[in-house]
């Protein structure tokens, strides 16, 4: 056996899953806060087909432009599958295209946004921040709208995020129950806290901008992000638990284990894959992870669910 062979053998067995409960708790209703009404079918502005099998396009609604890719394994192939990637924090491009390939190897049609913004950068403050997560979440919708409009739809959608995507993820789980399934990846609730205890060093550094430029302490921007419309712990209730996989790192300090047991927790405590990895160094054991996850939406096949 080949060391190219012992190695993903190897990082599998040093994984642990936890399956779902017996029992989940019902799926509560969406917060007050939520902005849940259905989104119009956007405008196509745009879409090209640079290489078989991939689409670029360019969706329009209102003043929002959304730009997305999609992959498609075999457009010819009857009940095709989609995920839906949620973009990272910072950059990722790479990552995303990984992600899609290997998805794709699985059978999936994979699609994805261009990131709306970057978020936790000088010189955004809170209101801005809001409005940029308000748009990302925004963008999600919009694609998905228009993807389950095409002829023919897709089979089944699911949902995949990957740190801050994971976040974004919870919520649009929330705000779209015709998902079929989604996987929370390497993410966390309460805000306010995890900005304070994240060791990234663009949160770290938009923390001390913060207290250099406006005078703002850790306390002031823990009731910043409290006010925040779009926390993820106020929306996973409203995710059925049986639709969730979440992917968790040991030794994450980019999001703490309190964060993410917290996100587990109000998501009614899902099937649960953890990897012996921090944040960054998870990508060792991406195969791993996406794999559980395919297996996740194998599961969640319409024609498999009661």
């Amino acid at each position: 056996m080949t060391l190219r062979t012992l190695l993903p053998l190897s990082l599998a067995a040093a994984c642990s899953f936890a399956p779902p409960p017996a029992f989940a708790r019902p799926p509560l209703p969406l917060p007050a806060t939520a902005k849940a009404a259905a989104v119009a079918l956007p405008s196509l502005a745009a879409l090209a087909q640079p290489t078989p099998g991939r689409w670029s396009g360019e969706l329009v609604d209102g003043g929002e432009v959304v730009r997305f890719q999609l992959l498609q394994a075999d457009p010819a192939r009857p009940g095709r599958r989609l995920v839906l990637l949620v973009p990272i924090l910072a950059g990722g491009d790479e990552l995303m295209a990984q992600v899609a390939r290997r998805l794709g190897a699985r059978g999936f049609d994979v699609a994805f946004c261009e990131r709306a913004g970057s978020a936790l950068q000088p010189p955004q403050r809170g209101e801005e921040i809001e409005q940029l997560f308000h748009r990302t979440v925004l963008h999600q919708r919009l694609l998905l709208r228009w993807l389950a409009a095409r002829t023919p739809a897709p089979a089944a959608t699911f949902v995949l995020g990957i740190s801050m995507g994971g976040i974004v993820s919870t919520v649009l789980a929330a705000l779209e129950p015709s998902l079929d399934g989604v996987a929370v990846c390497l993410s966390g609730g309460d805000l306010g806290d995890l900005v304070l205890h994240s060791s990234e060093g663009r949160v770290q550094r938009w923390r001390r901008w913060r207290r250099r430029h406006d005078g703002i302490g850790d306390d002031q921007l823990r009731r910043e992000f409290a006010a925040q419309p779009y926390e993820p712990l106020a929306f996973a209730p409203a995710v059925p638990t049986a639709k969730v996989l979440f992917v968790s790192a040991e030794f994450d300090t980019v999001v703490p284990r309190r964060n993410q047991d917290l996100l587990w927790e109000a998501l009614g405590r899902p099937a649960r894959y953890q990897v012996p990895f921090g944040h960054y160094t998870a990508a060792l054991a991406i195969d791993t992870i996406l794999a559980a996850a395919a297996d996740h939406f194998d599961r969640r096949r319409p024609d498999l669910v009661p």
